[in-house]
């Protein structure tokens, strides 16, 4: 999914303000996202820093209702060239 293994800059939602109340300060959180799954997005607290193999890490699970816009950098590649169908007549 386009969130996995990104920085990325969540607005939280209504819902998330409440249920998150007290454990962030604001209502825009930037967080490293490790995965995303059916019940939302897994993000890494605490230091910027990556989790290396082997080490532990806290991850959070910010739940797909708790935010209403997600920011991320983008850069759209481009579109590979496709030869057309068909055969191609061979010159004598």
């Amino acid at each position: 999914m386009i969130l996995d293994g990104r920085l990325i800059r969540f607005r939280l939602s209504p819902e998330g303000k409440i249920a998150l109340k007290g454990l962030f300060e604001r209502q825009t959180v930037s967080a490293f996202v490790e995965s995303v799954d059916e019940l939302g997005a897994w993000i890494h607290l605490g230091s910027k820093k990556q989790v290396r193999v082997g080490e532990t890490g806290v991850l959070m699970l910010l739940k797909w209702d708790y935010f209403s816009t997600a920011v991320l950098d983008y850069e759209p590649k481009r579109p590979v060239k496709k030869e057309r169908m068909g055969f191609k007549r061979q010159r004598s």
